[in-house]
């Protein structure tokens, strides 16, 4: 994910600042009695460190063919499982830095995995119920696209000429410096990854709208859950360790999913045909 990109940032930032609130003011068990500023800055440090930790093990496991292959609502509660691990020692630690449990658990090993133990359950439920809750709107294919007031045109206006038609919304948000012919596209939790024949980039985008635009203009295919490929950009289907790819012209390899195998072979066959 592009943490760097500002529509992801004010998206994060202000789940971010929600979630610091609510459990500031709901001063959940464990944290009772700490006050309105300590209840501030302790949420603020460990609601900071989840967030990023979250988003960076969903990025990385979208790496994993396997992972990719699973239904979007298993792939959230794998990374928040997970991250949830990550997370158990450093929020123990916290409370601890705070005076909010018993830090002479620390000297004793046996009694500190005891300690984390008895909060790993609670953890591991409200880690996993707000992640799901966080990504909840693009699960259910919402529409995080930044509204554009005009759209990039095919061609410059001229007087002499009947006016342009304009490109679909997905195509005034892609760089200049990567240009509009598309390889392939690539669903990234919130973000589409688009590759062109001059570069890649991540736009806040829902890859169902992009293929919705796209194949206004277009001919392609979605070859997985997460991807989609220009057809005129499909050099041949390969087969490696039992996994089926589509290579690209470019060389890159796009992911063939089972049930889009024999759906994929017969758009082939027709694009010869044609």
């Amino acid at each position: 994910m592009n943490l760097l990109s500002i529509p992801g940032l004010k998206y994060y930032f202000w789940v971010g600042v929600s979630l610091i609130l609510i459990f500031t003011f709901l001063e959940p068990e464990g944290v009772q009695g700490a006050g309105i500023y300590k209840g501030l800055t302790i949420w603020a440090i460990q609601i900071s460190f989840l967030l990023t930790l979250l988003i960076g093990l969903h990025i990385s496991l979208q790496k994993i063919h396997i992972f990719n292959e699973l239904n979007p609502w298993f792939k959230l509660t794998l990374s928040a499982m997970l991250g949830s691990v990550f997370f158990i020692p450093f929020g123990f630690g916290i409370d601890c830095l705070f005076a909010l449990d018993d830090c002479s658990a620390l000297k004793n090993t046996q009694k500190m995995i005891s300690e984390i133990m008895d909060e790993s359950a609670g953890i591991f439920f409200s880690v996993t119920l707000t992640w799901l809750a966080i990504n909840a709107p693009h699960v259910l294919q919402l529409n995080f696209a930044e509204k554009r007031s005009t759209a990039q045109k095919v061609h410059k206006i001229n007087e002499k000429q009947t006016p342009p038609i304009p490109l679909p919304q997905f195509f005034s948000l892609i760089p200049k410096e990567i240009g509009t012919d598309i390889l392939f596209l690539k669903s990234e939790l919130h973000y589409v990854r688009i590759v062109t024949t001059h570069g890649e980039k991540l736009i806040l985008y829902n890859l169902k709208d992009a293929i919705s635009d796209l194949e206004k203009i277009e001919d392609g295919i979605k070859t997985h859950r997460s991807y989609w490929v220009s057809g005129k950009h499909i050099k041949k289907l390969v087969t490696e360790k039992g996994r089926k790819f589509i290579l690209a012209s470019n060389g890159q390899k796009v992911p063939l999913s089972r049930r889009n195998s024999a759906s994929i072979q017969e758009y082939l066959i027709q694009r010869i045909k044609n």
